[in-house]
């Protein structure tokens, strides 16, 4: 039976006995819960705060806020540092891995011609070449497709009467031979 259907026919005075007994059973309940709930003591669900409390606590939301946009907006940023440095140099060492046609043995032998050359227009006689120190740099151009790999070797050529320090460039795809430091002790 239903509470809404009950009271409305007690009201019109269309209800049974049973209906009336129904709703007068429901009213009491009622009226015992807002009894129980009236005698209890509650907390109102406001309480005074001193307004040092107040600014207290907006300092520290808004010092969380700031500090959380803060640390968004680096993370923001290394994120997007991250894609256009892996963009530029993902392209440039596949490009430059594409044009490589010299090996570094090639190179070396290329490298070492050249320097020998180059300290034999200076002396006469027996020259010993030693390697002193190999790399292989990527050189990005201004087209990120042209980048290509250039090795650097260093070398000491002993003459009859000095000591060259000669350095090397060889473009891993030309093979072309540069050098780009000579000095004479």
């Amino acid at each position: 039976m239903r509470f809404d259907e009950a009271y409305e026919k007690v009201l019109n005075g269309t209800a049974t006995e049973e209906e009336r007994e129904y709703v007068r059973e429901q009213v009491r309940k009622a009226e015992q819960i807002d009894n129980i709930l009236r005698s209890e003591e509650r907390a109102p669900v406001t309480a005074a705060v001193d307004t040092e409390t107040v600014k207290k606590a907006r300092k520290q939301v808004t010092m969380k806020g700031a500090a959380m946009i803060v640390m968004i907006v680096m993370l923001c940023l290394i994120v997007v540092a991250g894609a256009v440095c892996g963009g530029v140099f993902g392209t440039a060492v596949s490009s430059a891995k594409k044009a490589e046609l010299i090996s570094s043995e090639e190179a070396r032998t290329i490298a070492e011609a050249a320097a020998v050359n180059r300290v034999a227009e200076r002396e006469d006689g027996t020259l010993t070449p030693h390697i002193v120190d190999m790399d292989k740099e990527l050189e990005i151009a201004p087209k990120l497709t042209d980048s290509v790999y250039v090795y650097t070797f260093d070398f000491r050529i002993m003459a009859d009467r000095w000591l060259y320090e000669v350095e090397v460039e060889v473009n891993a795809k030309t093979g072309y031979a540069f050098i780009s430091d000579f000095d004479r002790e």
